[in-house]
């Protein structure tokens, strides 16, 4: 995405974003889990090397000028508990969850480095981070800051939502109209993702269908729709959550291919979790 100019964030960041004392360059840095890392730097000797955020930093201008002169990938800010700033930040692909926050929320809001997820900027304070598959509540930690915003929303900061405050299982639910003790859609992930399977699940459901040993994409397919089918036998409600998945692709949309999927992953049958919460 490139680093922002001075005049673009002047002029579309909230006021109390720009106000954060702690502002930092970053680089980014293989994981030993995988993937890339953003990692809050400062220049020794020269060179960007990495540093303990909740230790370091400067005003926007000048973490923005050390980025430039210094070839980061992007400038970034680190909340501290009590600076009246939160962020929700919402993966790609955009779970129900995700996307009922989003529709809630009117904030400020921005598009992260990747282009791909979402960082939803609040006014209040969070004393602890939670995260749920897709939805992560920031009230601590290092946070990048990209000013690529959502076209059509307030450059405002809107309050901290008192749900976002307590266990972000407690979203109000989603349950289909007339249906006796089916699970809403949240309900479903978490049930699935803190199961014995959920960390092959929680892969397999982010897309990563190779990292699970499946010869082909369909495999895969059915393999999810079977893992979301031992929560919930629901036809729309399986759909729903396979679409707002990483699975999702083109073919989906030709020759009636995911209603296929699913009917046949619920003809396969097996153990189901029933009405039990505790399950």
């Amino acid at each position: 995405m490139g680093l922002p100019e001075p005049e673009h964030l002047e002029v579309t960041l909230p006021l109390a974003v720009l106000a954060l004392s702690r502002w930092l360059p970053w680089i980014a840095l293989p994981r030993e889990s995988g993937g890339i890392g953003k990692v809050p730097a400062l220049p020794t000797r020269g060179r960007l090397r990495p540093v303990d955020g909740r230790k370091a930093g400067v005003p926007w201008r000048e973490a923005l000028d050390l980025a430039a002169g210094h070839g980061a990938a992007g400038i970034g800010v680190v909340l501290t508990g009590g600076c009246g700033v939160c962020v929700l930040d919402l993966d790609h692909p955009l779970s129900n969850q995700g996307r009922a926050l989003l529709a809630d929320i009117g904030s400020y809001a921005e598009r992260s480095p990747s282009g791909l997820g979402v960082h939803v900027w609040l006014r209040g304070d969070v004393t602890r981070n939670r995260r749920v598959p897709g939805v992560e509540v920031l009230g601590t930690g290092f946070v990048t800051v990209t000013g690529s915003a959502l076209p059509d929303r307030s450059r405002s900061l809107d309050a901290v939502h008192p749900f976002l405050t307590a266990p972000l299982t407690e979203r109000r639910p989603e349950v289909l109209e007339g249906a006796d003790l089916q699970l809403d859609d949240q309900r479903v992930l978490d049930l699935l993702t803190r199961a014995r399977n959920g960390p092959r699940a929680r892969r397999l459901l982010a897309g990563d269908w190779e990292a699970g040993g499946y010869p082909s994409q369909s495999e895969a397919d059915l393999a999810a729709v079977r893992m979301l089918r031992f929560y919930t036998q629901d036809v729309a409600q399986l759909e729903r959550l396979m679409r707002a998945s990483g699975l999702s692709r083109q073919k989906w949309g030709r020759g009636g291919y995911l209603p296929r999927t699913i009917q046949r992953a619920l003809e396969l049958g097996g153990p189901v979790w029933g009405s039990r919460e505790d399950a």
